[in-house]
Order: structure tokens, then sequence, then C-alpha cells
């Protein structure tokens, strides 16, 4: 399914972004299993990267960012592609939502108030990639973080809503809604278009009518001009990639540990899955 509408709106010097995230929260939810505030810090992450993401020139470019806050969810770390392949993972899965507390105050609770965004960026061109780094703002929250980090690190004014809605204990519905203005556009444009609470409810819709429908209703967006891409929940790893990252170790060092461990344990954060390598399989690295 095509869950990423990206196009220009306001004379072509903004930039608009509509997701359908709902199945990658899920497939993070599902592999993390996640509680409703750790869905909720994770999932707008994941949503606000899978923008940050559909903006890379390339498909082998690559962005990742890591969340260190003084919350009760710990580090947040997400990566996505130019193929829009996104993953990530939270340090406490098991955050609760407490009792008459919204969401948007556990979200906070579980991000923290004091820490940092830190987004590299490599455009794989053989050079050192770009990082940029930014403090959480006071006010917290997912949006608020990412915003601040494009204008502090990248000086471009943005605005980002992701929104989760939950039927129960299930995901209903993950959408996000970003307006950014080219690098040589009039900056003033923003203050013409949705913001805040106005730009979640956008959002929210996403859900009701489709990325489509949504831009040509709330922004008088030209369908001809709409570029449509996927985006989905995708891990990298397999036994044959980490084989790789263990070969690096060198024989010596594979084999002390098979001596003390009887066997060698990788576990991936991102999917959640765990490896196992036997002396055969080590074997077979060095033939």
């Amino acid at each position: 399914m095509k869950n990423v509408l990206r196009t220009l709106i306001g004379g072509g010097q903004v930039s608009l972004t509509l997701i359908d995230g709902t199945e990658i929260v899920r497939e993070a939810i599902r592999l993390h299993v996640l509680s409703r505030a750790s869905a909720i810090a994770l999932g707008k992450t994941l949503l606000d990267m899978t923008f940050i993401s559909a903006s890379l020139k390339e498909e082998k470019h690559s962005v990742s960012v890591s969340v260190r806050g003084n919350g009760e969810g710990g580090e947040i770390s997400v990566s996505g592609n130019g193929r829009l392949e996104m993953r990530g993972y939270i340090g406490d899965t098991s955050v609760p939502v407490l009792p008459g507390e919204r969401e948007e105050e556990a979200e906070t609770r579980c991000l923290g108030a004091e820490g940092s965004v830190t987004v590299i960026r490599d455009d794989g061109y053989g050079g050192l990639p770009f990082v940029g780094s930014c403090l959480l703002p006071a006010s917290g929250g997912v949006d608020a973080a990412f915003e601040e980090y494009y204008r502090i690190s990248e000086q471009l004014p943005t605005r980002i809503a992701s929104v989760l809605h939950f039927e129960g204990d299930e995901l209903a519905f993950a959408g996000c809604a970003a307006l950014q203005p080219l690098p040589d556009a009039d900056k003033s444009l923003l203050d013409f278009l949705p913001k805040g609470e106005e730009l979640r409810k956008i959002a929210a819709e996403i859900g009701r009518l489709g990325t489509e429908k949504c831009a040509k209703e709330y922004f008088s967006a030209d369908s001809a001009a709409f570029a449509l891409r996927e985006a989905a929940y995708k891990c990298n790893c397999s036994k044959e990639y980490l084989s790789g990252v263990l070969l690096s170790l060198g024989r010596e060092e594979l084999e002390d540990i098979l001596r003390t461990e009887g066997e060698i344990r990788v576990h991936c954060h991102y999917c959640n899955k765990d490896y196992r390598f036997t002396a055969e399989d080590v074997k077979k690295m060095f033939p």
C-alpha cells in the first residue's frame, strides 16, 4: 500500500508530507510487545522519521535518530532509508498509561523533559555523515523534539504532527502530517498554514480520508503533483549479515567466546530477534 504522500503547496514553496503509518507502528508494537505509553513514544518517533526518510534523495541514503531523555522509556532509536524501510526500539517497552492520564502526558513522561536528539544522515557519497543534534525542548513530546532539531540543526522551520489512536488495547490508526518550506522559500508562508492542534486534527483525518483526499481537502493540493510511495517496518538483519559483523572480531576472539559460552548469541534490538552461532557456524566463516 502506498502510504506516504509528498507534494508541494504554497506556490511550490512548501513541502507537504502525509503518512498513514498504521502498519509500521502495529509491527513495532507486535515485535516489541509494547505497552500503550511505550507505543506512543516509539510510534511517534517512527512516524516522524518516516517523514525524514521520505526526504532522502536516493534509496541508498540512510538516516537514524537517537532520542536520549530522562523519561521512563529510556533511549529511543529509529533508523530509516531511502527505500522507506523503517525500524526502531525503545529502552523500556512496558511504560504504562496511568489512570486518568492523558496520552500526551504519558508521552512526555515516557520521553522525559531533559535530554538530547541526535540525527545522523548518511548520503552515501563516501564522506562523513551529517550529524545534527539539539536539546529536548522544555515543552516535551516527540513532535516538538523533531521541530526543535530542524530549527537548531538545519535552520528549517518545520511543523510536524503525529497521532496514534487506540480502540481498547489495539492500535486503530497512526498518522503524520508535516509542513516544511524549501530552503530558498519565504519562511513566512508557514504563518498561513495549519499548526499545533489544527495540524494534529488533519493528521488524524488521514485515517478517515486517506492521504490523497486529505491533501486535496485541507491543502487544495494538485493530485497531478502527488508523489506516492510505500513505507514499511523492515529490519535488515539476518544471520548472513551478522556473520559478516562477527567476522570482523577475528577467529581467536570468536573461539574464545565459544569456549566460555558454548555458543555466540546476538540480539537484534530492532526486530527483537535472537541469533545463535555454533562452532560449526564460526568454522564456516574462516574456510
